[in-house]
């Protein structure tokens, strides 16, 4: 991980900040039945758009251990497989897609566990 400065480690830790208190109502709201599956599976990929910035697109793309390198930070990657959690958590009865974003978080996370070691 290269060094940041103090403004874009400030920046960092706000939209860790954010994306955590996003996800934790999803969850919450998942767990509840508040509000519609296509919504909550809309405001995850928000979430993680707003989490990734300009490259989400691509980072969706990209292996895992490539974008987990490109991310950059152990905990966005960790926020960005639990949003997908959630969002495969919300795909009601399409095992398909509910069983594709499980797989991407789990490589996410074991790509960021080759890089950064298990999260404590």
């Amino acid at each position: 991980m290269r060094p940041r400065g103090n403004t874009q480690e400030d920046y960092l830790i706000r939209m860790i900040k954010q994306a955590a208190e996003v996800l934790r109502r999803l969850r919450q709201r998942l767990a509840g039945g508040s509000g519609s599956p296509e919504e909550i599976r809309r405001d995850a990929a928000v979430a993680a758009d707003m989490l990734l910035g300009a490259q989400s697109s691509v980072l969706a793309m990209l292996d895992p251990l490539s974008a987990v390198t490109l991310v950059g930070h152990p905990d966005v990657v960790h926020l960005w497989a639990a949003l997908l959690d959630v969002q495969a958590g919300a795909t009601g009865s399409d095992d398909v897609a509910a069983n594709r974003l499980r797989s991407r978080a789990q490589a996410l996370r074991e790509a960021a566990a080759t890089l950064w070691g298990t999260p404590s």
